[in-house]
């Protein structure tokens, strides 16, 4: 019997057991929690993206100015991802969130205060380059810390679905930014009021949140004993060896974990522009109107939302059938980002905005159907130090993305549009066969007990 068959008779068997309650499915409200932040997230995110052009036009800015905004965003964002990790394995979420969200909400609504200085001056850049960079070191620890999170309340069967959630969470975020900040500014009649007003939504989470939740199930007011077991049916204990730090040397040497952080590197790449200049690009390239680029920013993340939860059943629907969680994560990923490269090719060729619109949709819907087994195979591989290696892993593609902003500004500005979409095309591709290296049945842990047992 394979283990993940072993592990769902295990949850079965839980099920009868005298005394123990019923299974209270609390970490469906953990889901809940974790997806709501993702939206907040995104929503924060992208919102400076979807307000770029005007936020230009009015404060002095080009689009190389823009692409550098987006850049140290995402260069911040990178390398805090692995330290942002490290504190969440260390010392659990639960207050490191609600820091990381009060942060970053601040910040996004400091964005208004751009407006009192000088415009044609170098000032209104330096600091939106501090705000953004300020901003991407407190953005970073988002995905780390939730996929310990994940990793710590959900049974390995599930956890490919919840990742899909939590994903599809973001790009419902990304998805409203758009048109969320156009209805604002119409509303408000002032971009600064629109950003106070994102701004207070993260301090009312923060407040709902930290009362509520604990970081282990076993501390949760409300969690039987039949959900605790059946959390923690098929894996190792991780409270009595949560103190064990992560073996570098062990995760350097794997093949696996490469592949991991490389294939999610060319994700980054490409799948950035859709969060960052997507819209700059159809505003000055395409020449898009106002409402027209509002609409084809937001549709391809809202094809995400399902790309995300599509891709993460179907990988936990495999895993169940065959019992291989190699082939669940890899078919899926790598499906999906041939898929993306195939739709963004399209796009050079269309002109009307309906057909252009349709690519980007699938497009975007590829790359997200990679989202949830990407991340799930980092809590497979990763266990308890789930949120160290989902930090190295997103820190290879705020890197790459902060690359990619750079090369995608420079193409734009010289209008080589149609040479961007075949690199973007072609990482794609290249992660895709990446992702034919990653094996989530080898976790970091049984490779460092193999090296142990080898050296005693």
């Amino acid at each position: 019997m394979s283990s993940i068959d072993q592990a769902t008779s295990n949850q079965d068997a839980l099920l009868s057991e005298p005394g123990e309650g019923r299974d209270t499915r609390i970490r469906y409200l953990v889901v809940v929690a974790a997806c709501t932040l993702a939206v907040l997230g995104y929503l924060h995110r992208v919102a400076f993206a979807s307000a770029a052009p005007e936020l230009a036009t009015t404060v002095g800015l080009n689009p190389r100015h823009l692409s550098y905004l987006m850049a140290v965003f995402m260069l911040a964002y990178g390398l805090v991802e692995i330290p942002s990790g490290l504190l969440a394995d260390r010392l659990g979420v639960r207050h490191f969130l609600v820091v990381l969200i009060l942060g970053w909400s601040f910040l996004t609504g400091a964005i208004a205060w751009v407006s009192v200085l000088p415009v044609g001056t170098v000032w209104p850049l330096v600091y939106l380059l501090i705000l953004r960079t300020l901003f991407g070191v407190f953005q970073g620890g988002i995905f780390p810390s939730l996929s310990r999170m994940m990793t710590d309340w959900m049974p390995m069967t599930e956890r490919g679905s919840a990742q899909g959630f939590i994903w599809m969470s973001s790009r419902m975020g990304g998805a409203l930014a758009p048109l969320v900040v156009l209805k604002l500014f119409s509303s408000l009649g002032r971009w600064p009021a629109t950003f106070w007003t994102l701004a207070s939504l993260g301090l009312v989470w923060a407040l709902v949140f930290w009362p509520w939740f604990r970081d282990r199930p076993g501390d949760m007011r409300g969690v039987s004993g039949v959900e605790r077991k059946k959390i923690e049916a098929g894996r190792e204990d991780h409270q009595r060896t949560a103190h064990h730090g992560m073996p570098w040397s062990v995760a350097l040497r794997s093949s696996s974990v490469w592949s991991l952080c490389w294939m999610y590197g060319c994700l980054g790449f490409t799948g950035n522009f859709f969060i960052t200049l997507l819209a700059t690009y159809l505003r000055g390239h395409r020449h898009f109107d106002q409402t027209t680029t509002a609409w084809l920013s937001s549709l391809p993340l809202a094809c995400g939302v399902v790309g995300c939860l599509f891709g993460g059943f179907l990988s936990d629907r495999i895993i169940r059938r065959t019992g291989s969680r190699k082939l669940g994560r890899r078919l899926v990923g790598a499906f999906g980002l041939s898929l993306g490269a195939v739709a963004l090719l399209t796009t050079i060729v269309l002109e009307d905005p309906r057909w252009l619109g349709l690519a980007l949709c699938v497009t975007f819907f590829g790359n997200d159907m990679s989202m949830g087994p990407a991340w799930a195979a980092a809590g497979d591989i990763g266990e308890r130090h789930a949120g160290t290696l989902g930090g190295a892993m997103n820190m290879f593609s705020a890197i790459t993305g902060a690359g990619g902003a750079l090369l995608i500004g420079r193409l734009l500005e010289l209008g080589h549009s149609a040479t961007l979409f075949v690199i973007l095309a072609g990482v794609y591709l290249l992660g895709a066969l990446f992702w034919m290296g990653v094996d989530p049945s080898k976790t970091i842990a049984d490779l460092k007990a193999k090296e142990d047992e080898l050296l005693s």
